[in-house]
């Protein structure tokens, strides 16, 4: 071979072996893109998650620098981010992206389902009662059918309980977004100025055999999807999630409750000493 000449032997052994290469790089990119678009709303998901956690952080020291301007700003700022990945990305997210029921099996992971109520408390917590005090919660949760709720015992206070919180076994595994719930409200009339311990248990002995009784994790549902609070709920009206209790800062027994005022969603506490007064609902869910 004359020096400085190219073989080309050489030459088209070398351009296979770089266009073998180049294919092969291709494939695995087509491999990377396809698993990308498979699981973008995973990603998606995550990203969005990492964004609520900075700001959730940013509420929280506004809520210990007693800025309100800046609490309300913030929780303006959570809202319109999650209205916006609804609005971009809900057509192409599949059911139970991101939640406690195991998309492989339909089942319930308890303790994933366990974590989110506890940050979801802890959260509230903090906006009810400023960080300070809501550091005093022993945030736990208990799986008690209601038919062993001893209403009139719980409502012994005990501060020590603080953070304390039941839910129905029954509902906590309920898949809502799959599978939107009818609802039935009743409003306990004959129970107007009687505490409210009693109504729950005349409740679930009248139609706990026949509806689900649902708690915290309804609720909390309907908080992060308010478009999907059932019409019947949206009538200014105070309505009851029975299926959950929590102890407050002073140690007392509660029941999670929520009321639509315009369109805004509130949620709140009553306590199961107190009387019962007109304008409520206690929420069931259809079999």
């Amino acid at each position: 071979m004359i020096e400085g000449k190219v073989n080309s032997r050489d030459l088209a052994g070398k351009t296979t072996k770089a266009q073998n290469k180049i294919r092969e790089g291709e494939s695995e990119l087509g491999a990377v893109r396809k698993v990308v678009d498979e699981n973008m709303d995973v990603l998606v998901h995550e990203a969005s998650m990492d964004h609520l956690a900075k700001l959730k952080q940013e509420m929280l020291k506004a809520v210990d620098a007693d800025d309100n301007a800046g609490v309300q700003r913030i929780l303006g700022d959570i809202e319109a981010h999650k209205k916006s990945i609804k609005d971009l990305y809900a057509q192409h997210m599949r059911e139970n992206v991101g939640s406690y029921i195991d998309s492989s099996t339909g089942g319930l992971d308890m303790e994933k389902f366990e974590k989110e109520l506890n940050a979801f408390m802890a959260e509230t917590f903090v906006i009810w009662y400023g960080k300070k005090d809501a550091d005093k919660a022993k945030i736990s949760m208990l799986a008690t059918p209601l038919a062993q709720m001893d209403y009139e015992k719980l409502r012994t206070v005990d501060t020590a309980k603080f953070g304390e919180y039941t839910i129905n076994p029954e509902t906590a595994g309920m898949n809502h977004k799959e599978k939107q719930p009818k609802i039935k409200i009743v409003d306990m009339k004959e129970f107007v100025g009687r505490p409210r311990s009693e109504v729950a248990k005349a409740v679930i002995e009248k139609y706990g055999a026949q509806y689900h009784i649902p708690g915290l994790e309804y609720e909390k549902y309907l908080l992060e999807n308010p478009d999907k609070v059932p019409a019947g709920l949206q009538n200014g009206n105070v309505y009851y999630f029975m299926g959950s209790t929590f102890r407050c800062l002073r140690g007392e027994l509660e029941m999670p409750c929520m009321r639509q005022s315009g369109n805004k969603l509130d949620w709140n506490l009553a306590l199961y000493g107190f009387h019962l007064h007109g304008r409520t609902g206690f929420i069931l869910l259809e079999r």
